[in-house]
């Protein structure tokens, strides 16, 4: 293996690790979806700790020698692979507030990979350069970022499209998760609101994007879909806070037949 080669594929390894870890440091606890609750873990602590030792891995993927830094890989995109699969269909928060899809197969496979290629960079015994390891890590985590960032607008700018509801609308099936904040600020939207629209609103606490019916599998929460006065969907299911919200105000109140969503 060359030396630019090995060195450009350590630099690629630490560019994800410090784009993550600092989106995590830069993004205000209260505006992450952060899926853990130990002690050691939790908001408000747990996301910026997750973030330094990201942080300070990038770094040391870069300064350290060769095979010290593909054994820290290693042990970096092992864990990630390991977190990626306990948190199979949740959200991670994993590059800050960015409204990316669930923990699924392609997180843990890019983790996977990663560790695998961190273990054949151990064959070779190449000494640090961070003089060339430095701009190409650099390099790695903005085309990095900017991807998460093309993401999460095309995903809000999805969401932002409401299409019109033309049916009656008697009642409304919600989805929300716990660790998101959108899905709190709906809910205190939803407490200001009257007695009878409230009523009209089923809420349903998931842990995991894999517990959302099939036909939301592939939204992020809050989601929701309007049913009539029988409990049938009508019109098309939507995320977003302005969409969900937009989609309950259009709830026919004041009529006898307006139901609990079931």
């Amino acid at each position: 293996m060359s030396s630019l080669l090995f060195h450009s594929a350590l630099a690629a390894l630490a560019g994800p690790l410090a784009a993550a870890g600092v989106a995590k440091l830069c993004t205000p606890p209260a505006r992450l979806a952060w899926p853990f609750h130990s002690p050691l873990l939790r908001a408000p602590h747990g996301p910026r700790l997750a973030g330094a030792v990201e942080a300070a891995a990038a770094v040391c993927l870069v300064l350290l020698p060769g095979r010290a830094a593909a054994a820290l890989a290693l042990i970096a995109y092992g864990a990630l692979t390991a977190a990626a699969h306990a948190m199979r269909g949740r959200r991670c928060a994993c590059f800050g507030a960015a409204r990316l899809a669930a923990v699924g197969r392609l997180h843990i496979g890019a983790n996977a990979m990663g560790a695998a290629v961190a273990a054949v960079l151990l064959l070779p015994d190449v000494p640090s350069r961070p003089e060339v390891r430095g701009p190409l890590a650099v390099v790695a985590a903005g085309l990095v970022a900017a991807t998460v960032l093309v993401t999460d607008r095309r995903r809000a700018a999805r969401e932002a499209i409401a299409v019109p509801c033309t049916s009656q609308v008697d009642g409304v099936h919600l989805y929300v998760s716990e660790n998101c904040p959108a899905c709190r600020a709906l809910r205190q939207l939803l407490a200001a609101m009257e007695p009878a629209r409230q009523a009209a609103v089923q809420v349903t606490v998931v842990e995991r994007g894999s517990d959302l019916p099939p036909h939301l599998a592939d939204m992020s929460v809050p989601c929701a879909t309007a049913v009539d006065g029988r409990g049938t969907p009508v019109c098309e299911p939507t995320s977003g806070i302005g969409s969900v919200k937009a989609l309950i105000d259009t709830i026919t109140v004041g009529r006898a037949d307006v139901t609990r969503a079931r």
